[in-house]
């Protein structure tokens, strides 16, 4: 979260010694409150200032003397309850908060106003003002662009914070139309890593799938577009490559269950075995090495029901229900009650504008019954995908690309070599083979334009 902050207000060239955790968000126009306890030992003379502007809020004085500056007189109002000594919590409400005169952050420094003394560890807080956009915390749901299905606005800076918890969710852009390369989403998980870089028309685009996901969606000066719409909900599928781990992941449905199992129903394999609504076990000997239970079920039965597999295999993909009862007994179907999960053999993704990627053994001959996926995302960067050699089982072993919309752009098999793909910012490519006759494959490069 501090690399968050650091990023996040480009005037602030620091956040030491304040609480990375201590974000408080407030819409434009609206109050905020502000809060921290008070360090020990207790200082007899401070003052609380926004380190982007240097101006002062507040002036402390014989330890518990609270004086507001005649700057924020009337936009401000101290809340807090310190004692003689100095210590106890410093809170204050701030009135009809703007974005550029007061998103950012709030620090403590020893002295006067005019002396600017040391900084005080832990003593301060960071306040974001979301000018558009909105905080959500359901599993479900939806965002938009302001005036969607109208054009966006000039000049934006829209913040969606989506925290689902402990459900793990997917976000789908299901429109996506923006000036390219000027008005950009950037979708950012927990723990700050950039998920994926949006411009242009980028309809139909899934990020993976997350607990907690902040989008930033900023334009500029010049031409406006219809804008994005984005849902979210619990994911029905889950993809591993193969020797990896899957995390499967659901919310359980009311009412609680007192007996189930959680099966394959494809290969009818059994993994987990639940009694008195909340009790998880393996459901067999074989499983126990590979399985951890890190849900959240309580003593009714409800609740989150989280595992992870590890060392995936083909034989474990499969759609996993729930069915009422012990292992084998094959009780009722519980509805809402489970997840699929979809192995793949190969593949990788890359983020960058220009690289180059082969099938399996390249220039050896690649294997029987692959599934690979191969994601390039060059964010804004248009570039073209090259199949420089191009060698496999005419008719049965098969490359398909696809661009940011799911629209397949070409089917390759055969002798293909030196075939251009249309230029994109976004290719999927999904190479598959059967269970007989082996080529050499393929290798492919992408390069910026």
């Amino acid at each position: 979260m501090v690399s968050w902050l650091i990023n996040h207000f480009p005037t602030v060239q620091t956040v030491c010694c304040v609480s990375a955790a201590a974000v408080v968000y407030a819409r434009q126009g609206s109050n905020a409150t502000l809060s921290w306890r008070l360090p020990q030992p207790a200082v007899r003379e401070f003052t609380v200032r926004r380190y982007s502007s240097d101006i002062t809020l507040f002036y402390v004085t014989n330890y518990n003397k609270v004086d507001i500056t005649s700057t924020y007189r009337t936009r401000a109002e101290f809340t807090g309850n310190i004692d003689s000594s100095g210590s106890g919590v410093f809170s204050f409400l701030l009135y009809d908060v703007v974005w550029n005169s007061d998103h950012g952050v709030y620090r403590c420094y020893r002295g006067s106003p005019g002396s600017r003394g040391d900084q005080m560890s832990d003593c301060g807080q960071v306040l974001h003002v979301i000018r558009c956009g909105g905080r959500y915390t359901g599993s479900s749901g939806s965002i938009s662009s302001p005036n969607y299905p109208g054009n966006y606005n000039y000049n934006l800076f829209c913040t969606y914070i989506i925290d689902s918890g402990e459900t793990l969710i997917t976000l789908v852009f299901e429109e996506f139309i923006t000036q390219s390369g000027y008005d950009v989403v950037k979708v950012y998980d927990a723990s700050n890593n950039l998920l994926v870089h949006l411009s242009g028309n980028r309809g139909g685009y899934t990020v993976q799938s997350a607990v907690y996901y902040r989008v930033v969606f900023t334009t500029d000066s010049w031409t406006v577009m219809k804008g994005f719409k984005a849902v979210w909900t619990v994911p029905t599928t889950e993809h591993v490559r193969v020797g990896s781990y899957a995390t499967l992941s659901w919310t359980l449905p009311e009412p609680g269950t007192r007996e189930f199992s959680v099966c394959n129903s494809e290969t009818k394999t059994c993994l987990l075995h639940v009694t008195s609504h909340n009790h998880v076990r393996a459901a067999s000997d074989k499983f126990t090495s590979r399985l951890g239970f890190i849900g959240k079920v309580s003593s009714s039965g409800t609740g989150l029901f989280r595992f992870v597999l590890s060392d995936v295999s083909w034989e474990d993909e499969g759609h996993y229900k729930c069915y009422r009862g012990s292992p084998g007994s094959w009780g009722p179907i519980i509805p809402d009650c489970g997840q699929k999960l979809v192995v793949q053999g190969c593949g990788e993704r890359y983020t960058s504008s220009s690289g180059s990627f082969t099938s399996l053994n390249y220039p050896g001959n690649y294997g029987s019954n692959l599934y690979c996926t191969y994601i390039i995302d060059a964010g804004e960067t248009l570039v073209t995908l090259v199949f420089e050699d191009f060698i496999t089982k005419d008719g049965f072993d098969v490359v398909k690309v696809y661009d940011a919309s799911n629209n397949l752009l070409v089917l390759l098999s055969g002798d293909r070599r030196g075939y251009i793909v249309q230029s994109a910012i976004y290719y999927r490519v999904v190479f598959t083979t059967n269970h007989w006759g082996v080529r050499k494959g393929f290798k492919a490069v992408w390069t910026g334009m």
